[in-house]
């Protein structure tokens, strides 16, 4: 038996082994997931391009949404569990980090489908199965585990389906029971490591009184997530109980449905002129408060500390969004390459043209297996070509991939507000038909950029004869995308800063 003292997450167990603390347990969950990441990225790839961008959770600590947490979720709650062992809880831990990488998954098919989502929906299979291997090393079919586990699945779907039949694009009021259904079945997944704990320990006796608490948190926790994040709910049409709430107390329910919807900045207005932002989180914070309460008795000192930690931050909660971080890597592509080249003007790395009809485009090494040197990069509007030169031959020079798609994507939008009676085939340089292989194919093409971005910029003559099948034209794409992602289609005079776009692509890769 491994037992631990409680009340001290970071001490050693008696007897056995050395517990390093709970940063050195999500080290070495991440150690374990790292085989099964990559062997996700060789399944999900074609020719070694990467159907998706990584997994959901590494993408969101790369755009400053820190998840790590949820690496060592059951380290939460180990201390009323004295009988589980280290090595069972390790494994939990890893386990229970690929359910919340699956569950993430979800959410982005439900919040955010796209024209091709094969590559999440294979991406979140393949999670699923990965954690349900592990987990039948922990319990046998007959394991009384499975019951509860296929009781909060259950829970989950029904709060996803609830949520998304009656709240999305519809102002429906919510009545306390529904609330309290979808809110804490958002994470009813993560529950099911209270049965799995329990059952090891052989006392399942403490599951209900626990399930309570966590069913309590995540409500009151919910409620504050959707207060900070009421402008992406809004504008992806998701009416979530703040918004509702301010929604029907100022009648605006025909005008939220209408084809006009009431801009943004309006809408944060009426959040806080109609109290329902102060409601909301006051009833988050009672909500947390029970949770604490309906802990206190246990020895989950890490659970409780969690609560006490959320409490204090939705106290100071106001309405707003998350601040955004630094990319820390994703270990699901290989790391970039450290630029080896001198700087460069942009105008000599992005483009260049043959009797004004050819225009060259960016690419990065990693990109030579996938690319179609054939399918030449073409602007026919010598136009286009001039303001597009215009702009990259102002001689800044660029380093990274990352500096030239941004370089290229001004140039892009430039030309698409001087001429935009041309279609944006034209200022692209491809045909109708690459243009729609490259918008139906956005999720392959954000693993490409992934894997491309610190990499020194090439021209994409540089690929020389190959077997790949995407248009060399996809680095102009690329930094077209990325302003219009950030500042709409055409981009205005005033673009973004590189800063800006770059911040919001890590918005938009962590979902």
């Amino acid at each position: 038996m491994t037992g631990r003292p409680p009340g001290n997450p970071g001490a050693a167990p008696v007897n056995q082994e050395t517990h390093v603390g709970w940063q050195g347990d999500g080290v070495l969950v991440q150690d374990a997931r790292r085989p099964v990441a990559r062997r996700l990225r060789r399944t999900l790839s074609v020719s070694g391009l990467p159907a998706v961008a990584g997994l959901p959770s590494d993408r969101r600590i790369a755009a400053g949404i820190d998840t790590r947490g949820f690496s060592t979720y059951p380290l939460l709650f180990y201390g009323a569990f004295p009988e589980v062992s280290l090595a069972q809880l390790r494994a939990l831990c890893t386990c229970g980090s690929l359910l919340f990488d699956h569950v993430l998954c979800l959410d982005e098919l439900c919040d955010r489908p796209s024209p091709d989502d094969s590559g999440t929906v294979l991406l979140s299979t393949a999670l699923y199965r990965e954690a349900l291997g592990m987990l039948h090393e922990l319990f046998p079919a007959r394991s009384r585990f499975w019951t509860h586990f296929d009781r909060n699945y259950q829970h989950f779907s029904q709060a996803t389906l609830a949520e998304g039949a009656r709240h999305r694009g519809l102002v429906t009021p919510f009545s306390r029971d529904e609330l309290e259904m979808i809110y804490a079945g958002k994470s009813a997944v993560a529950r099911s490591c209270l049965a799995a704990l329990a059952v090891l320990d052989g006392n399942e006796q403490v599951i209900e009184p626990l399930e309570s608490s966590h069913d309590l948190f995540y409500i009151g926790f919910q409620l504050a997530d959707d207060l900070a994040d009421w402008r992406a709910d809004y504008e992806r049409g998701m009416y979530t109980y703040p918004l509702t709430l301010a929604f029907l107390s100022a009648g605006w329910r025909d005008r939220v449905e209408s084809s006009a919807r009431p801009d943004p900045d309006e809408v944060g207005d009426l959040l806080v002129r109609s109290g329902a932002a102060e409601q909301t989180r006051a009833l988050a914070l009672r909500y947390l408060a029970r949770a604490e309460a309906a802990a206190s008795g246990f020895e989950v000192d890490g659970w409780s500390g969690a609560i006490r930690n959320t409490l204090r931050r939705v106290g100071a909660l106001r309405p707003g969004g998350p601040p955004t971080g630094e990319d820390d890597g994703d270990p699901m592509t290989e790391p970039a390459a450290e630029p080896t080249t001198e700087p460069v003007s942009a105008g000599e790395v992005l483009m260049r043209w043959s009797g004004g009809r050819a225009a060259d485009a960016p690419i990065s090494r990693s990109w030579y297996a996938w690319l179609a040197p054939a399918r030449e990069p073409r602007v026919p509007d010598e136009g286009i070509l001039r303001t597009q030169a215009g702009i990259l031959a102002e001689g800044r020079g660029v380093h990274s991939m990352g500096e030239a798609l941004y370089d290229v994507g001004r140039a892009v939008h430039a030309s698409l507000r001087a001429f935009p009676e041309r279609g944006l085939e034209a200022h692209l340089g491809v045909s109708a038909g690459e243009l729609s292989w490259l918008r139906r194919h956005d999720a392959w093409l954000d693993g490409m950029l992934t894997a491309g971005l610190g990499e020194p910029p090439e021209l994409w003559s540089a690929a020389g004869p190959g077997a790949g099948w995407a248009p060399p034209a996809v680095g102009r794409y690329l930094g077209y995308r990325l302003i219009a992602d950030c500042s709409g289609e055409p981009a205005a005079a005033a673009l973004p800063s590189m800063d800006a776009v770059f911040r919001r692509h890590r918005d938009r890769s962590a979902g």
